[in-house]
């Protein structure tokens, strides 16, 4: 998961560094203006500095001794005889800043460059254009303010652009905690906690109810799944495979029932069996289908769900952001879970998709066991991209 987007924000962080460090290592700066810009941030480093300066400067013939300034850089070849006087302090900077100094900062072009770089890799692994540029805002921002290790370059690049994408990450994680909202019910006698899932055909909804299913009964909570899928062929079936093989009740009708008739009856089954949670599946719709979604409206309005959950497949890119944008026209919809995270090897969907569409990432899907189940967490995506070494 992530190998595109890790891939190309990886080479983009080795060619910057590359440059910088031959940068560093050459034995004069350019003409123009340094390509790093070098500080010193302490007292212990201006006597280094003036310690060094004291040791080059010996090692230099006196220019009153006979040595005409146009021969200077000739006799040295680091020197580059800008005029008198220059000489000296311009050898000595370069000659001393890759030993002596202990930090470096991107200068404007190289930064631009870079941001160009991430930018075009960004948008190639699915990131959408608005979340690409508030990143590389908060980048540019971040790196026109730091200053790196010369002895270490790769890792502050690394951890700049690692903080970058948390701090984006974060913006999009919102507001809605599922297990929390489950337990602080359970807390309040406010039972049982109706959860209603809609999504496109194919993304794995019933499977994903299924892993939240073994989640729930896992931490003690009971559960009953509601088979609302009236429609599909074997929908019932599945749902029925499913809940058994986890161990939770299901509650079902005929196929061509009434959805909203079947999801009302497993309210009223779990309310009498005292199961704290109902998961309702519902049929797979495009946002496109407007009895479909018809449908779902009556549903809700019938069970009066807690949280509704959007689920649909990581690997769908950004048309994913489209979907739930049209289905919010109709329905609230106040989380999302995306599935088969490992399948999609550019990931940025998963980056992007929050922060436009304003609603929070609840799960990720990471496998076909009930076990393959991730909590939403910035560090989860920032550590799959970009290691923190």
């Amino acid at each position: 998961m992530f190998d595109e987007l890790k891939k190309r924000l990886s080479s983009a962080i080795k060619g910057i560094v590359k440059k910088e460090e031959e940068e560093i290592e050459k034995p004069s700066k350019k003409e123009g203006g340094a390509a790093v810009d070098v500080q010193r941030h302490d007292t212990a480093d201006r006597a280094h500095d003036a310690q060094a300066e004291k040791v080059i400067e010996s090692e230099e013939p006196a220019s009153s001794g006979g040595v005409h300034e146009e021969n200077a850089a000739e006799a040295h070849p680091g020197r580059t005889g800008r005029g008198k006087g220059d000489a000296i302090r311009l050898s000595l900077g370069t000659r001393i800043k890759s030993k002596v100094l202990r930090t470096v900062a991107l200068n404007n072009d190289d930064i631009a460059y870079f941001l160009e770089v991430l930018q075009v890799s960004m948008l190639e692994s699915d990131v959408a254009y608005d979340t690409t540029e508030k990143f590389i805002g908060t980048l540019d921002r971040k790196l026109h303010s730091l200053r790196f290790d010369s002895d270490n370059l790769s890792q502050g690049m690394i951890g700049a652009v690692r903080e970058s994408l948390l701090s984006i990450l974060n913006n999009n994680k919102g507001s809605m905690d599922l297990n929390r909202l489950i337990n602080d019910s359970i807390r309040d006698g406010k039972t049982p906690v109706r959860i209603l899932f809609l999504g496109p055909n194919g993304a794995g909804k019933t499977t994903m109810i299924a892993k939240l299913a073994h989640m729930l009964k896992s931490n003690g909570i009971s559960c009953a799944m509601s088979a609302s899928d009236t429609f599909r062929a074997a929908a019932i079936e599945q749902t029925e495979f499913h809940a058994n093989k986890v161990g939770v009740p299901v509650i079902k009708g005929s196929y061509g029932a009434d959805p909203a008739s079947v999801a009302f009856d497993a309210i009223a089954y779990a309310k009498s069996h005292r199961i704290s949670v109902v998961l309702i599946d519902t049929a797979g719709r495009q946002e496109t289908n407007k009895n479909l979604v018809s449908e779902i409206q009556k549903i809700s309005r019938i069970t009066k769900p807690d949280a509704t959950i959007f689920i649909g497949e990581s690997t769908s890119g950004n048309r994913i952001a489209e979907q739930i944008k049209e289905f919010s026209k109709s329905v609230k919809i106040d989380g999302i879970i995306l599935t088969k995270l490992d399948c999609d090897a550019k990931g940025g969907s998963a980056v992007s998709i929050s922060d436009i569409t304003g609603i929070p990432i609840l799960f990720f899907g990471t496998g076909e066991s009930y076990d393959a189940l991730v909590e939403y967490r910035p560090e989860f995506i920032a550590d799959a991209v970009l290691p923190n070494n």
